[in-house]
C-alpha cells in the first residue's frame, strides 16, 4: 500500500501535536489531517472557503486547549492529550488542480490508517470529501455510518457530478463495507426531495429529525445502534445550530447543541468502537470570534479522548 504523502502545515499544528510528516514513521494511535478540496458543481466555486478550515482550525488551537497535560472535567477519566499518541498528518494536497487525485489520496490516507489500527481524523474541506474518506474504510467491514448534518445528502447527482457535497449517503448505501446509516440533525429545507427521503428510508437508512432529538432525547438514536458496532462518524457541521456553530455556509435554525452532540459521542463510544471522525463545512469566514473553530475543535479532542483513554 502506497504511503501518503502530504504537506507540512504552514501554521502551527494542530493542539501543538507531533507533526508525522513522514507518514511510514507512523507510531500513533490516532492521526489528525486535513483533506481540504471537495469536487464543485460550478468550478466558478472552486476552492470554496471551506477548504481553509483545516489550518485556520490550527490556528485557533490555542483558544481549543491551553494545557496538553489539561484533564477534561466531563469525562470520568485523568487521561490528557499529552498522555494519548496522537499525530498532525498535515494536509492532503491538491496536485496540479486535479481533483480526482486529490480524491484517490484522501482515500489512500484513509485506508492506510485503517489498514494499521489507526484512528483517522480528517477535516475538510466541503461534504464531498466524505465520499472519499467513506471508501477508504474499505478494509473493514460492517461499519455503521453516524451522520450529524442539517441535510440527508441522498441525491443520486448534481449537475451531472456523483461526488460532490449531496451525495456522500447515497454514495454510503453503495459501499458494501458499509451495514447501517444513522442520520441525526436532519430539518427544514435543502436539497432533498421526496424520492431522496424515500430511497433512504427504503435502504435502511435510519433518519432522527432535530425536533425529535430536541423533544425525546439522544437516547432515541442511541438506543438503535448495534451493541459492538464499528462506528465512523461524519460531522457536518451545520447539524449543530448556528447559534453554537455560526462558521457555516448553510445555515439552518433549530439545530442540535453542544450537550447533545457531546452525549451523541460519548454514547457511540460506549456502544463500540468509533474507527473514525471526519468534519466537514466549516467556513472560517462566516465565522464569529473563533466561535466555530473552539467548538468544533474541542468535539474532535472530546472524540480524541473518548476512544484512546479507554
Amino acid at each position: 500500500m502506497k504511503t501518503p504523502v502530504t504537506k507540512v502545515p504552514n501554521t502551527k499544528s494542530f493542539l501543538d501535536l507531533p507533526i508525522l510528516s513522514d507518514w511510514s514513521n507512523l507510531n500513533h494511535k490516532a492521526v489528525v489531517f486535513g483533506a481540504p478540496f471537495g469536487k464543485p458543481y460550478n468550478t466558478q466555486d472552486f476552492p470554496n472557503n471551506q477548504s481553509t478550515a483545516p489550518d485556520r482550525l490550527r490556528d485557533a488551537s490555542p483558544r481549543i486547549l491551553i494545557d496538553q497535560h489539561a484533564i477534561d472535567l466531563d469525562l470520568e477519566t485523568e487521561s490528557t492529550l499529552a498522555s494519548i499518541s496522537v499525530a498532525d498528518g498535515g494536509n492532503i494536497p491538491l496536485r496540479d488542480n486535479d481533483i480526482d487525485q486529490h480524491y484517490s489520496e484522501i482515500e489512500g490516507a484513509v485506508r492506510y490508517l485503517v489498514d494499521r489500527g489507526v484512528l483517522s481524523v480528517s477535516i475538510g474541506g466541503d461534504d464531498g470529501i466524505t465520499n472519499p474518506v467513506l471508501r477508504g474504510l474499505d478494509p473493514l467491514n460492517d461499519v455503521t455510518v453516524i451522520q450529524i448534518d442539517a441535510h440527508m445528502d441522498w441525491k443520486n447527482e448534481r449537475f451531472g457530478e456523483k461526488d460532490g457535497y449531496s451525495s456522500p449517503m447515497r454514495r454510503a448505501s453503495e459501499m458494501a463495507h458499509i451495514s447501517g446509516v444513522h442520520q441525526l440533525g436532519i430539518r427544514s429545507y435543502g436539497s432533498a426531495t421526496a424520492q431522496d427521503l424515500k430511497d433512504a428510508k427504503d435502504w435502511g437508512a435510519k433518519i432522527y429529525l432535530a425536533k425529535d432529538i430536541h423533544e425525546n432525547g439522544i437516547e432515541l438514536f442511541l438506543n438503535e445502534l448495534p451493541e459492538a458496532g464499528k462506528f465512523f462518524i461524519t460531522l457536518d457541521v451545520d447539524g449543530l445550530d448556528p447559534s453554537v456553530v455560526p462558521g457555516t455556509v448553510a445555515l439552518s435554525p433549530g439545530g442540535l447543541d453542544w450537550m447533545q452532540v457531546v452525549a451523541c459521542f460519548e454514547g457511540i463510544s460506549k456502544k463500540g468502537q468509533i474507527i473514525g471522525l471526519n468534519v466537514v463545512e466549516l467556513a472560517p469566514k462566516n465565522d464569529i470570534n473563533q466561535i466555530s473553530m473552539i467548538v468544533v475543535g474541542r468535539l474532535i479532542l472530546k472524540c480524541l479522548m473518548l476512544e484512546l483513554s479507554k
